[in-house]
């Protein structure tokens, strides 16, 4: 059969299907849709009764949701602006009672190298987006600066503040402190919405900031881990300045090249102690809130370089991570001695990144892991550092919040 002959087959074809001269054609009239034109199907989120961790993982455009009770993951959620470049969420901060989550987007320039060799490095302006406790949809989100580092929420629910990580600030600006220099982002939760959120203070602080803690419970105040200065920056979010930067040894501070690298700090329960993980000297040094200096006569040496330790309840204690070696310290602070330490196997946890207390017996350990599979989050036993349940998540967990449980 020639291709006319198919041609003229197909035109029949179509004659035959089409109505006959005077036919009416046939109409289907529909009801209007009353629904959501982009409805958000994303399902209620349950807080087991042991509590909820959220862990960011930072290469997958994740977080994670973890059962604190029985350690088992139990959910993940896709995050981010962008469905198909990567977003990098990292760090997270809670407010229960506002029902709200905050994430900063970094927005990372995947490198290899060994841990953090891409964190810090992007150009990109970061975000942070404000997820609802419920079922974590987007409620808003606000541009901040480039490599936002850590973030955290005060805890009367008033001020979100973001630190920014900008080795490339620093890199760029190198001989020129005031440019050199990076922000903290004041975030007004109110005014962070789906579009048009009011552009946040920014207080210029130090050189790279990242580690951060807000005093309690209004969180008037800020104190900074300054990696690339080596000092602890006290800064008055109310009036929006720098009172002071405290230099974490007595030999000075370093202009962005930093002798000790202050990256992370905790809070004692008190609220009295800062704890600071310098990763390049690699060890754990203290400052007095009260006193506002560094105490000269606490230290604590690690093999590895140190990241965000946890204080016990009564303050006595301080389980600390260290990375390359990989381990867990448990340091008796009243004697100023170790009291147990674990070696971790690369297949048991790869660079161990933050440590958080659950109760009086437990602990969870987030493992970033290579950067290129899954991390993990280990439950251990406070006194034996013992894994007790142990959990896949995404790629480059780097941080977790808790949400307790309901009370029995």
């Amino acid at each position: 059969m020639t291709a006319f002959h198919l041609r003229a087959l197909a035109g029949a074809a179509l004659l035959i299907a089409l109505p006959a001269c005077g036919e009416a054609p046939v109409e289907h009239r529909y009801d209007p849709y009353t629904g959501n034109a982009f409805p958000d199907r994303r399902e209620p989120v349950a807080v087991p009764p042991g509590g909820l961790g959220i862990i960011t993982d930072s290469l997958s455009d994740t977080i994670s949701l973890l059962d604190l009770g029985t350690g088992e993951k139990v959910g993940h959620v896709p995050v981010g602006r962008d469905p198909v470049g990567l977003d990098g969420p990292h760090h997270v901060a809670v407010d229960k009672a506002g029902g709200f989550v905050y994430i900063g987007l970094s927005y990372p320039v995947v490198a290899t190298g060994g841990p953090h060799a891409s964190h810090g490095g992007s150009i990109q302006p970061g975000y942070v987006q404000k997820l609802s406790l419920a079922d974590f949809r987007i409620l808003g989100q606000v541009r901040v600066d480039a490599n936002p580092g850590d973030i955290v929420a005060s805890d009367d629910g008033r001020r979100v503040v973001v630190s920014h990580f900008d080795l490339q600030r620093a890199i760029k600006n190198a001989g020129n402190l005031d440019k050199a220099r990076a922000t903290l982002a004041l975030l007004d939760p109110g005014a962070i919405l789906p579009t048009g959120s009011v552009d946040p203070a920014r207080i210029t602080t130090c050189i790279a900031p990242h580690g951060m803690v807000l005093s309690r419970p209004d969180g008037a105040r800020a104190y900074v881990a300054c990696y690339g200065e080596d000092v602890v920056a006290v800064v008055d979010l109310d009036k929006r300045e720098v009172v002071d930067r405290i230099p974490v040894d007595a030999s000075g501070s370093a202009i962005g090249d930093p002798k000790y690298g202050p990256y992370s700090v905790v809070l004692s329960p008190d609220g009295k102690t800062l704890a600071l993980g310098n990763t390049v000297s690699k060890d754990v040094r203290f400052f007095d809130i009260e006193a506002n200096v560094m105490d000269p006569d606490r230290q604590i040496d690690t093999l590895g370089a140190p990241f965000f330790p946890v204080f016990s309840e009564d303050g006595k204690r301080l389980w600390i991570p260290t990375q390359s070696p990989d381990a867990l310290v448990l340091w008796d602070l009243e004697n100023d001695q170790e009291v147990t330490r674990r070696d971790f196997a690369a297949n048991e946890c790869k660079w161990p990144h933050v440590a958080d207390r659950l109760d009086d017996t437990r602990l969870v350990l987030i493992c970033e892991g290579d950067h290129v599979t899954a991390g993990k989050a280990l439950v251990l036993d406070a006194a034996t550092l013992a894994t007790q349940s142990e959990a896949v998540v995404g790629v480059y967990p780097d941080a977790i919040a808790r949400i307790p449980g309901a009370a029995p």
